[in-house]
């Protein structure tokens, strides 16, 4: 990845707050800005239209109307506007940078889209006088960033011709060229027609609502306030991290990508990488048209779902959630690092690990959006499984039920004071579970709870510590001779199949990680189901005699592994 474009975010240049709207400015703001030269006797109406080299903005201001949102445009113009109390400046393209009748046909065919991209792009809240020799960040109505140069008399890249014309509601500036309009990621998708089936899975969950932030009150009627000028927002519920969509609750990207003030690298597949995302993805989400048992409340029904619109909604999730990053949720990484990691959280806090995190940026050229970079790509290179692990010690995936009578569970945690320095390996948590018997020779189980298996291979692990974790003074340490059960459903029936494992020695010298199950195969999923999973159930297999002179009859649990195959 090119560092010259990244050192762009070092600078700041995408951390400004967002100021929206046009709320008026203060004193000390203006202050802080310096006084226009001259004595301001006209608004930046009356400046512009005096200007003999900006009729052709001119007309574009008289003809645009403010819009309050995308769809509702008010009843004033960009002439009415700038004729109002309300501090501004404007960025003015002179006469000849810019073609007016494509200008004015756009405004026919699309108002809006004039408004957001070119005057709003141009038009900025509070006075902003060019002086001095330090950059300034300023935020347009549009939300947009704009870097402007004193020192070079430039503003985003574009000559400053004439600087600092007063006005009695801020400073007019004229400019040797129109502002560049550079997309967010939402805008991004919007425009782009080859990630139209992307942007279908966000605006198809757009929702609007009023930005009480930009919104002028109006008062109190009935107890309720009432705006005086009400602004909306369109933005997609699939941006939060939850949300309600055709009575299902979604998981959702936790990222909004329309937020000008934020950074992120998103990996964008075009209409032939979707395709191939769902043709990969829909197999690890097969579902049985039985009723999944209530695992957690035996009075209670089972869950019975829609194979085919469970599988469908939580494959687009799982690929849509891995898409979006961001460089502050990373622990150890900045943006230049992108492509060169060992792992990377998602804005949905899913991980994706090595090689994966690193393949998809591979070979792919990085677009500029105003927040952040896309990476266009006719590929989908995530592993779609995770691995998935539970702690020993987790009372949460704790299956009470698979426990027997003679058995009690307690847990127990390590420091580096109580750990017997002997015993090789590292603990998960510094903390861990162990089955306690109720009579001397009885033999012991636990069991866990799977969560979020899909309808693929798994390595099933279990990680067994030595019962002298903590015991530098025991020396007659035996070994645990144990069996594992895994629960499940094949699919043909809503009754539960299990198979058994061989039996097992655990290693009394070390951390020992046990591979319970190779290529184990689950016919469906459990993910997005309702008190529904598979279990496992570690028990020990050795025999009375066997008991306390050979074997232990206590089992001591780190943590359990399922791990995902790697796709190729």
């Amino acid at each position: 990845m090119e560092r010259k474009y990244m050192r762009l975010f070092k600078k700041g240049v995408l951390g400004a707050a967002v100021i929206a709207g046009c709320s008026a400015c203060t004193d000390t703001i203006d202050e802080h800005y310096g006084i226009s030269d001259g004595v301001a006797t006209k608004s930046l109406w009356e400046q512009i239209v005096e200007q003999p080299n900006l009729t052709n903005f001119a007309k574009v201001l008289e003809k645009v109307h403010y819009y309050n949102n995308e769809t509702k445009a008010s009843n004033m113009t960009y002439k009415d506007l700038l004729q109002k109390n309300n501090k501004m400046t404007v960025w003015a393209p002179v006469d000849g940078s810019f073609d007016l009748d494509a200008v004015l046909a756009d405004i026919e065919k699309d108002e809006y889209s004039v408004d957001h991209r070119f005057v709003r792009n141009h038009i900025n809240t509070f006075t902003r006088n060019v002086s001095g020799s330090e950059a300034d960040s300023i935020t347009m109505l549009n939300s947009k960033l704009g870097i402007l140069d004193n020192s070079q008399k430039k503003f985003k890249d574009v000559d400053i011709v004439e600087a600092n014309i007063p006005a009695t509601n801020g400073v007019l500036h004229k400019l040797s060229a129109t502002v560049p309009f550079l997309n967010n990621l939402y805008e991004y998708m919007q425009t782009t027609p080859e990630v139209s089936s992307l942007y279908q899975y966000f605006s198809e969950r757009d929702t609007t609502y009023l930005d009480e932030n930009q919104s002028v009150q109006g008062g109190i009627v009935n107890g309720e306030i009432t705006w005086a000028d009400s602004v909306m927002v369109t933005e997609s519920k699939a941006f939060n991290f939850s949300f309600q969509y055709r009575g299902e609750t979604w998981s959702g990207l936790g990222a909004n990508l329309k937020n000008e003030d934020s950074t992120f690298v998103m990996i964008m597949p075009t209409n032939t990488g979707w395709d191939k995302a769902i043709a990969k993805t829909y197999p690890y989400f097969k579902y049985m048209g039985f009723a999944y048992a209530n695992k957690d409340d035996k009075n209670k029904e089972g869950k019975k779902v829609n194979p085919d619109t469970i599988q469908k909604n939580q494959s687009l999730m799982s690929i849509v959630n891995r898409l979006a990053f961001s460089p502050n949720r990373q622990k150890d990484y900045t943006l230049e690092d992108f492509g060169h990691t060992d792992s990377l959280f998602t804005t949905s806090y899913i991980v994706v690990d090595t090689p994966y995190c690193n393949d998809i940026f591979k070979g792919i050229e990085p677009i500029r959006v105003s927040n952040g970079y896309v990476y266009l790509t006719d590929d989908y290179r995530y592993n779609v499984s995770d691995d998935i692990e539970v702690e020993g010690e987790s009372f949460t995936y704790l299956y009470s039920d698979g426990i027997n009578v003679s058995t009690r569970v307690n847990t127990a945690s390590v420091t580096s004071t109580s750990r017997n320095p002997k015993i090789k390996g590292s603990i998960s948590g510094n903390s861990y579970a162990y089955t306690v018997p109720l009579s001397l020779n009885t033999a012991t189980n636990i069991a866990y709870k799977l969560p979020n298996v899909l309808s693929t291979k798994y390595d099933i692990y279990a990680i067994i510590l030595p019962e002298n974790i903590q015991d530098t003074l025991k020396t007659n340490t035996m070994p645990l001779k144990f069996a594992a059960t895994i629960n499940y459903y094949d699919g043909t029936s809503a009754l539960e199949k299990s198979k058994t494992s061989e039996d097992f020695i655990s290693d009394t010298t070390k951390v020992d990680t046990v591979l319970l199950f190779k290529d184990f195969q689950f016919p469906i999923a459990y993910k997005g189901v309702d008190n529904a999973y598979p279990t496992l159930k570690l028990e020990v297999t050795a025999g009375p005699r066997e008991i306390n002179k050979k074997y232990t009859n206590s089992i001591y649990v780190d943590k359990i592994i399922l791990k995902a195959k790697k796709e190729e």
